[in-house]
C-alpha cells in the first residue's frame, strides 16, 4: 500500500523526468527565441552603435563634458538657437540620444545656416535611440543633397543604415549605390555589404552576388567581408542558387588568399589555405605559391622559401614556377649569409634564362639581379644585367625604374656619354615620373664628367629654379654654388606663373565668407571638431582659395589631424611647397615644419655637433611630432623607438625606461637622440645613419661594403629598398627646408 503524501520510486523517477523534460523545453525555447532574435552576420547588428559609424558620430563628447545651458560658450551675439543646437549635438554625442534629438528637432526651423548640423545630429540621435524610421525621415533632406553639406556624405551613410534597420530594402539599395558613387575606403565595406543584402532581399540575385564578389575580394580583412561570405553561402544554398558567387570554390579561395596577403591579412591567408583538400595539381601549386607570399610578409623567409619550392615541380617551365623562383631569391635577400647572395644570384639568372616570355617577371628578375650585383659592388656586371631590362613590355613605373638604374650604373662605371644620353632620354620619356628631376640632376653630373660644365649648370638650374624645395632641387642648387663662375653665368628662366602661396590675394566671395562664418561659429560655440570638418569640406570644394586652405590647416593642426592638414596644404599650395621662397612659405612654417620640443632636442644634442634640424626632420618623418604615435610594428613616441631598443639604449645612458615612459617627449627624445648619435658614430655618414635607422645596421653594413665608397649621393641612389631610399631622401629634404625656413636657427 502506498503511504499518503509519498511517491513510489517509479513515480518519483517519472516526476523528475517530467521536470527535466520541461526544463529542457524551456531552455530550447529560450535558445530558439534568442536565435530568432539574433541577426544574421549580414544583417544590421542588434545594437545600432555596433555598426561602423563615421567620424562625425564619434567625436567623443562624454557625459561629464556636457555643457550646461548656462555654460555653453557661444560667440558674441549668438542666438538662443545656436545655444540649443550646441546642447543638442552634445547630448547626442554624450549618449542622451532622444533628449538631444528632440532638442534639435525643436531648433531646426531656427537653425539658419547650421540647419544641416541640426538635421544630421537629430537623425544620429534617433538612429542611436534605435528609432530607424524616424531617423530615416530626419535624414531624408540632407542625404538627398549630400554634396551641399560637409555632413552630407555621413547623412547618406547613416540614412542607409537606418533604412536597413527599418527593413526598407529598396531604399537601402538606392542609398548604398548613391554613396558608392564616390566611395571612400573607411566605410566602404559596410556599404557594399548593405547593398548586397538589400539586393538579395529584393530578389536581385546577380546584383547581390556582384556586390559580394567585390566586397570579399577588395576588402578581405574587414568584418563586412566575413559577413558577406556567410551571405554568399546562404544564397548558394537557396533553390536556384547554384552557379553564383561561391567563396569556397578553389579558384576563389586562391584569389581571396592573395588578396588577404596584399591587404595585410597574411595570417588569415594561411588559415584559409591550411587544411583545404580537393585541389587540382595546378591549384595546389598556386596555393603553395600564395602560402610562400604570406610567410614572406610575416618575415619568415626560410619557411617562405620552402613553400615556393613546392610550387615549382608541377610545371617547372610555367610562369608560376618562374615567379616562385624569383620570390625564393627575394627570401634569400633577407639573409646576411654570404653564400645566400650567391644562391640568390643563381636563382635570378635561372629565371632570366627560362624559355618563357613573361615580361613583368623578366623585368623583376633583371632589376633585382642588377640591384644585388650593385649591392655587392659589382657594377659592370650589374650594368650588364640591367641591359636585359631594355625593350620589355612593362608599365611606365617599372620601365622608369629600369631606365634610372641603367643610367646610374653607366655613370658609376665611367660611361659618362652613355649615362648622359640615357638621362636626357629619361626626362623626355618619363616627364611626370618622381625621378625626372633626378635624371636632370645626374645628367648635369655626367656632363661635368664630359667636360661640358656650361651645359651641366644649365641642367642644374632647370631643377633648382623649378623645384628648389625638393631633394634634387637642393642638390642642384648646391652643385651650382660649387660650380664657380660657370654657375654664376647661367641665368635662370623662372616659371612664368607664380605659385599660389598662403598670402595669395583672392577676390571677396560671399560663399567663402559664409563657409568661414559657419565654421567659426561652430568653433566658438565649443564644437571645434565640427568646425574643422566644415573647413576641410569647404577647402576641398574650392582648392584655389588660400584663405579657406589656411583656415583648415590651422584647425586641423589644433585638432591633431596632421595628415588632413598636409592633404589640404598640398592640394592648394603644392606649387608653393615645391618652389616658394621662405617668406612665401612663412605662414605654413609652424604648421608643417614645426620645431616642437626644441629645448629637449637641444639638451639631448649637447656637445654632439649634430645639426638639430636633422633631429626635427627625423621626428617629423617618424611621428609628425605626435608623442602618442605607435606604429604597426610597435615603435613608440616621437622618435618611434622599439621598446627593446629603448631599453638597451637606456642602459648605456643610465635610465631604465618602460614602454609607458616612451610616450614622454623628454625621455623619448633623450633615448632617440642617443640612439641616433651612436648610429652616426658607427656609420660615419648621414645617409648611412638614416638608412640604418630605417633598415637596420646589419643591412647597411652590406651596403657600405658594396657601394659606400661611391659617396653619399650615390649611396642614397643605390639603396635597394625603395622605402629606405625614400626615407633618406625625405629626411634630407626636410632638414634642408628647416634650414631655409629658420634662417640663423631662429
Amino acid at each position: 500500500m502506498q503511504r499518503p503524501g509519498l511517491l513510489s520510486f517509479s513515480d518519483q523517477f517519472g516526476a523528475v523526468l517530467a521536470a527535466n523534460l520541461f526544463l529542457v523545453f524551456l531552455v530550447a525555447s529560450a535558445f530558439q527565441a534568442a536565435w530568432a532574435a539574433a541577426p544574421e552576420p549580414w544583417q544590421p547588428p542588434a545594437r545600432p552603435e555596433a555598426a561602423p559609424l563615421p567620424r562625425s558620430a564619434r567625436l567623443g563628447v562624454s557625459e561629464d563634458s556636457l555643457p550646461a545651458a548656462r555654460a555653453v560658450k557661444t560667440p558674441a551675439g549668438a542666438s538662443e538657437a545656436m545655444r540649443e543646437l550646441v546642447l543638442g549635438v552634445s547630448e547626442v554625442l554624450a549618449g542622451n540620444h532622444r533628449q538631444g534629438a528632440a532638442r534639435l528637432a525643436a531648433v531646426l526651423p531656427k537653425a539658419g545656416d547650421q540647419a544641416d548640423v541640426a538635421a544630421y545630429y537629430q537623425g544620429l540621435g534617433l538612429y542611436l535611440a534605435d528609432d530607424a524610421p524616424a531617423a530615416l525621415a530626419a535624414l531624408d533632406g540632407l542625404s538627398a543633397h549630400a554634396a551641399n553639406s560637409f555632413l552630407g556624405r555621413d547623412a547618406l551613410y547613416l540614412a542607409m543604415e537606418s533604412a536597413a534597420r527599418a527593413g526598407r530594402h529598396d531604399r537601402t539599395l538606392a542609398l548604398a549605390e548613391a554613396w558608392l558613387a564616390d566611395a571612400e575606403p573607411s566605410l566602404a565595406p559596410e556599404v557594399w555589404l548593405r547593398a548586397a543584402a538589400a539586393a538579395a532581399n529584393l530578389g536581385e540575385r546577380q546584383k547581390s552576388q556582384d556586390f559580394l564578389r567585390h566586397l570579399v575580394l577588395t576588402f578581405p580583412v574587414s568584418k563586412s567581408a566575413a559577413a558577406g561570405t556567410a551571405l554568399a553561402r546562404r544564397l548558394l544554398a537557396e533553390p536556384g542558387g547554384a552557379g553564383g558567387f561561391d567563396p569556397d570554390a578553389p579558384d576563389t579561395v586562391l584569389l581571396l588568399a592573395e588578396a588577404l596577403v596584399e591587404k595585410g591579412g597574411a595570417e588569415a591567408a594561411l588559415t584559409l589555405l591550411d587544411g583545404r583538400t580537393g585541389w587540382s595539381p595546378a591549384q595546389a601549386a598556386r596555393a603553395d605559391y600564395v602560402r610562400g607570399k604570406a610567410l614572406y610578409r610575416l618575415r619568415r623567409p626560410k619557411a617562405a622559401f620552402d613553400a615556393f619550392a613546392k610550387a615549382i615541380p608541377v610545371d617547372p617551365a610555367a610562369s608560376l614556377a618562374g615567379w616562385a623562383r624569383y620570390h625564393q631569391a627575394r627570401c634569400l635577400w633577407r639573409s646576411l649569409e654570404p653564400e645566400d647572395g650567391g644562391r640568390m644570384e643563381a636563382l635570378l639568372r635561372e629565371v632570366l634564362a627560362g624559355p618563357g616570355r613573361d615580361d613583368p617577371l623578366r623585368e623583376a628578375a633583371a632589376r633585382h639581379l642588377a640591384l644585388l650585383l650593385a649591392e655587392r659592388g659589382r657594377f659592370a656586371e650589374a650594368l650588364e644585367a640591367a641591359g636585359q631590362l631594355k625593350g620589355l613590355a612593362v608599365g611606365p613605373d617599372l620601365a622608369a625604374q629600369g631606365a634610372s638604374l641603367t643610367a646610374l650604373l653607366r655613370y658609376v662605371v665611367g660611361d659618362f656619354a652613355g649615362a648622359e644620353a640615357d638621362l636626357a632620354a629619361f626626362a623626355g620619356r618619363f616627364p611626370e615620373d618622381d625621378w625626372a628631376d633626378g635624371a636632370r640632376y645626374w645628367r648635369g653630373r655626367a656632363l661635368v664628367g664630359l667636360g661640358r660644365s656650361q651645359e651641366a649648370a644649365t641642367a642644374w638650374m632647370e631643377v633648382a629654379a623649378a623645384r628648389p624645395n625638393t631633394y634634387y632641387g637642393g642638390r642642384a642648387a648646391a652643385a651650382l654654388s660649387g660650380a664657380g663662375d660657370v654657375g654664376e653665368r647661367v641665368v635662370a628662366s623662372s616659371p612664368t606663373t607664380p605659385p599660389r602661396c598662403p598670402d595669395a590675394a583672392a577676390p571677396p566671395s560671399p560663399a567663402v565668407a559664409a563657409a568661414l562664418g559657419k565654421a567659426y561659429a561652430l568653433s566658438d560655440a565649443g564644437l571645434p571638431a565640427l568646425a574643422e570638418m566644415a573647413l576641410e569640406f569647404a577647402a576641398k570644394a574650392a582648392p584655389d582659395r588660400a584663405d579657406l586652405a589656411m583656415a583648415h590647416i590651422r584647425a586641423a593642426m589644433e585638432s591633431g589631424r596632421r595628415t588632413a592638414a598636409m592633404r589640404t596644404a598640398w592640394r592648394t599650395f603644392g606649387a608653393c611647397l615645391l618652389r616658394g621662397t621662405p617668406a612665401e612659405l612663412g605662414p605654413l612654417r609652424d604648421a608643417l615644419y614645426p620645431r616642437a620640443y626644441s629645448g629637449d632636442v637641444t639638451a639631448a644634442l649637447a656637445g654632439s655637433g649634430i645639426d638639430p634640424d636633422i633631429i626635427y626632420s627625423l621626428i617629423r618623418q617618424e611621428s609628425f611630432f605626435d608623442p602618442k604615435a605607435v606604429s604597426g610594428a610597435g615603435a613608440v613616441g616621437l622618435m618611434q623607438l622599439m621598446p627593446e631598443t629603448a631599453k638597451a639604449m637606456g642602459k648605456k645612458i643610465g635610465i631604465r625606461p618602460n614602454r609607458a615612459d616612451l610616450f614622454n617627449p623628454v625621455i623619448n627624445i633623450r633615448l632617440g637622440v642617443a640612439f641616433f648619435r651612436e648610429r652616426l658614430g658607427q656609420e660615419g655618414t648621414l645617409p648611412a645613419t638614416l638608412a640604418s635607422y630605417n633598415a637596420g645596421q646589419n643591412r647597411v653594413a652590406v651596403w657600405n661594403a658594396g657601394f659606400g665608397r661611391l659617396g653619399e649621393e650615390l649611396f642614397t641612389e643605390f639603396i635597394p629598398y625603395t622605402e629606405t631610399r625614400d626615407y633618406v631622401r625625405r629626411i634630407t629634404t626636410n632638414a634642408m627646408l628647416y634650414k631655409r625656413l629658420y634662417p640663423g636657427g631662429k
